[in-house]
């Protein structure tokens, strides 16, 4: 495939690369930097090693929406089965007789309790995104 740029994506190329050159001194300064000292030499493993603290932010895509998807049906599922155990004549009886309602209404608590923990994981993943995405969009801004 040939790729072609535009004056103005070469432009922009240019400011990337600028970007991301500051970047990675800001990154290889916070771990090298000596009292005093004026100058920060970079050497060839400065840069392996903080590449891979440089990853590109992509936009929130399918398998994550996906994953809210399946935490809600989780929850869902497990608060009906808990709310169907819970309805049966004589709680006391579903831990100490019918130990098949014990277990729904268990097996429901825990699937609730799974769901609701991935969701809440998923919300701070969301979150530090949302910020991290928002400080670069900052950053760009102001350059």
């Amino acid at each position: 495939m040939k790729v072609i740029y535009t004056e103005a994506a070469e432009q922009e190329m240019i400011n990337f690369h600028q970007q991301q050159k500051e970047m990675l001194e800001k990154l290889v300064e916070e771990k090298k930097v000596v009292f005093g000292d004026d100058v920060l030499e970079i050497t060839a493993s400065d840069i392996k090693e903080a590449s891979r603290n440089i990853h590109a932010l992509r936009p929130t895509n399918i398998r994550y929406s996906n994953a809210q998807l399946i935490t809600r049906v989780y929850v869902a599922l497990g608060v009906l089965m808990m709310v169907g155990a819970i309805y049966y004549p004589r709680i006391i009886e579903i831990f100490e007789e019918n130990r098949t309602q014990g277990m729904l209404f268990l097996m429901g608590a825990v699937m609730a309790l799974i769901g609701l923990l991935a969701n809440y994981f998923y919300v701070l993943r969301k979150r530090r995104y949302l910020e991290a995405e928002r400080m670069l969009g900052s950053n760009a801004r102001k350059e």
